[in-house]
């Protein structure tokens, strides 16, 4: 991933510091004899250091309060319900939570709820819930390899190997890949729940997978694995998250990304019902809703911030290669996690059917 130079972070932050010190709520002057300490469950990597440069240090500067990462698993469900049902807070608030995980704990009653007030009311409606706000938005999108193909690949063209040859992969995963192959047969992305609905729209999904099956050379299961396989040209395409494909776009490979037809899903913060800091974590959540620790912190983890106006304060330039800008974010639809939400486990059995598993 590409680091921002150091003239255009310095003018971010310096933006960043002066709006904090505005909009920093008065419960600080007096919380910070009593505690400077809050604990976040934390996704690691890339994440961890963009929100440290756009969210956790400028934080501490204006506040004294510090924010201390600690690990969690990818998907938190039972962790959190467990940290709930125990009353052994080990963070006191999460990161990096999908909205379909959040809406999980949210209707079983395992989230706080957020102050939703200020710059929070900034950010659209649909990518937040009373118990969680979205600080990101990553997308699932088509990348290619640009030296392979002279312009952009569709997903009807991944089945067309006659007329685009090359290697292609495929996500282990049934939710991405079902939805994939029916919008490649020609199911609008805001429909694929609508047809799956119906048995009907089962046996179309698996019928158009058993025309690519033979073709794919990768089934992968880590989205770590993707930049690697384009960067090396081990895939000429393949679909992944569009984090992953900017890192290899970042550092010169020729890849490019189709947006057009993807699926995106925000991530975001909530907080465990119960944390004994959930007040501290809500007044940190709204500071994050800040257009200028956005700009920061999406900026450098290739992600779309959530609030509009950190557009703004991104090189017109980067701002085009992230999700949530109105050329991007009009293209695609959101994950219908409240579709997938009950069906996750008999999908995923019937997937592992199909590839043979």
């Amino acid at each position: 991933m590409t680091i921002l130079k150091p003239t255009r972070r310095s003018l971010i932050k310096t933006m960043a510091g002066s709006a904090a010190m505005l909009a920093m709520p008065a419960i600080w002057t007096s919380a910070r004899g009593q505690e400077n300490r809050l604990t976040v469950g934390d996704t690691g990597g890339i994440a961890t250091e963009a929100y440290t440069e756009g969210y956790y240090k400028p934080y501490f500067e204006k506040t004294g309060v510090e924010i201390i990462p600690v690990e969690r698993r990818e998907s938190p469900v039972a962790e959190v319900r467990a940290i709930v049902e125990t009353g052994t807070y080990r963070y006191d608030f999460c990161e990096g939570i999908g909205l379909d995980v959040a809406t999980v704990l949210e209707e079983e009653g395992f989230l706080e709820d957020l102050d939703l007030t200020g710059e929070t009311e900034d950010i659209p409606d649909h990518l937040k819930t009373n118990q969680f706000i979205g600080s990101n938005v990553v997308a699932f999108i088509l990348a290619y390899r640009t030296d392979k193909y002279s312009k952009a690949v569709t997903h009807a063209d991944f089945w067309d190997v006659a007329q685009y040859p090359g290697r292609r992969g495929l996500r282990q995963n049934a939710r991405d890949t079902l939805q994939f192959a029916l919008v490649a047969d020609g199911v609008a992305p805001g429909d694929v729940a609508a047809v799956l609905s119906e048995e009907a729209g089962w046996e179309r999904a698996f019928a158009k997978l058993d025309q690519i099956k033979p073709d794919i050379a990768v089934w992968w299961s880590s989205a770590a694995q993707t930049p690697t396989f384009l960067q090396t040209a081990e895939l000429d395409m393949c679909p992944t998250f569009n984090s992953r494909a900017q890192s290899v776009i970042d550092v010169g490979s020729p890849v490019g990304i189709t947006w057009e037809n993807g699926f995106y899903m925000p991530y975001g913060w909530c907080i465990p019902k119960g944390s004994p800091k959930a007040e501290m974590a809500r007044d940190f959540i709204k500071y994050c809703s800040s257009p200028e620790g956005q700009a920061i912190a999406c900026d450098l983890m290739a992600a779309g911030p959530t609030n509009p106006n950190a557009l703004e304060l991104i090189p017109a330039e980067r701002a085009l290669a992230l999700p949530t800008h109105p050329d991007n974010f009009s293209t695609m639809a959101l994950t219908d996690f409240r579709f997938w939400g009950p069906r996750q486990e008999e999908a995923a059995n019937r997937f592992s059917a199909w590839l043979g598993m």
